[in-house]
């Protein structure tokens, strides 16, 4: 009896399991045919040229669908009807989510490229429509998403083609936004992770500038200076004939002042409150690391006001202009192709003649 009953039990349980299984591939069924209904809407209005309300129905495919492959496709067509549509924010979102949740359905690196070719056009002005019915406002454009976009992008693909300009244009917008640090984690990793391309020499000149403008709004500890210092020195190593040597060698000299002046002013302190041994060793610092700075004058007088026995050295460097110089280029002169002829021509000319340029020499000499 107790077997019988384990019998049935069995029996039983394999018959729930079998209808389970039935419902569920039942269900799968259903949803992927109203999925293949979407996709095929979809279809009919991207034939028509009707991209926005195609790729409206693509994602209603998508969410309908069970089967990943249907998924996937029903967002590759997606990504196509807003591309059309010229939606690229809305194409962006499709693309992540390929991207993030069906990897093995699509061409990954095709895929993080058109990430990177929809920042760039965020980046160059381009932006979506906030509102579809009214695209056709020109003044009724959506936020700029160009740094979002980039950032995506480099998450998945860090070390791309297109990643160092991507990097650096994502610090330049970040600086222009007022997220200086982030920007500068930024510039750091193009210099170290990309040194042998043409980003890598502007990622030098916007960290160096940063770190110079922060240094100059209050750097206590003058660390902001301190790596300033490096990036400028390491720029002009490492590119000794680039046309900006000239201002970077003017930042120089600008940061050796503000570090300079940050001494002084520790000297003055310690002064005031009697300390003269510190001041002396401060003011001596200035005078042996920024001989050249505009604060080395008064470092020196100040010196020799606190110690009688110091004696002046005979000879500091120049101090050198700290305003950029351009180089100067004359306007060309163009010549008129009218005469004047002056009142003394026993009135042959009565009116301006016309310049023939005869007897003139062309560009290669000959007349």
């Amino acid at each position: 009896m107790k077997l019988f009953v384990l019998k049935n039990l069995k029996l039983c349980r394999a018959a729930a399991f079998s209808f389970l299984l039935s419902a569920a591939f039942s269900v799968v069924q259903a949803n992927d045919t109203e999925a293949n209904t979407a996709y095929k809407e979809g279809l009919e209005k991207y034939t028509a040229r009707s991209y926005y309300p195609a790729a409206k129905k693509f994602l209603d495919a998508e969410l309908l669908a069970d089967s990943p492959g249907l998924k996937a496709d029903a967002l590759k067509e997606a990504v196509n009807s807003y591309r059309q549509a010229k939606m690229y924010y809305k194409e962006f979102e499709c693309v992540e989510r390929l991207l993030n949740y069906y990897p093995s359905f699509i061409d990954f690196p095709k895929m993080v490229e058109r990430e990177y070719e929809i920042g760039d056009e965020y980046f160059h002005g381009y932006r979506d429509p906030e509102f579809w019915a009214l695209r056709w406002v020109p003044w009724l454009t959506g936020p700029d998403r160009a740094v979002e976009i980039y950032e995506k992008a480099l998450k998945h693909a860090p070390f791309a083609s297109n990643a160092p300009r991507a990097k650096l244009r994502v610090a330049v917008l970040l600086i222009e936004t007022n997220k200086v640090d982030k920007a500068m984690e930024y510039l750091r990793e193009i210099i170290k992770q990309h040194p042998d391309t043409v980003e890598c020499k502007y990622a030098y000149l916007e960290l160096g500038n940063a770190l110079f403008q922060l240094s100059q709004k209050g750097d206590g500890d003058g660390k902001y200076n301190r790596e300033a210092l490096e990036v400028f020195n390491a720029f002009l190593t490492k590119y000794p004939k680039a046309p900006e040597c000239d201002f970077v060698k003017k930042c120089l000299l600008k940061s050796k002042d503000i570090n300079a002046q940050r001494l002084l002013g520790m000297a003055k302190f310690y002064q005031r409150i009697g300390r003269s041994e510190p001041a002396e060793r401060y003011l001596n610092d200035v005078l042996k690391q920024y001989p050249d700075s505009l604060a080395a004058d008064k470092s020196e007088q100040m010196l020799t006001r606190i110690d009688k026995t110091y004696v002046p050295e005979g000879f500091r460097p120049e101090v050198e202009s700290r305003n950029q110089t351009f180089k100067q280029i004359p306007i060309p002169p163009e010549a008129s192709p009218v005469m004047f002829v002056p009142e003394n021509s026993d009135g042959k000319w009565l009116l301006p003649i016309k310049d023939l340029g005869i007897g003139k020499k062309d560009e290669n000499g000959s007349k």
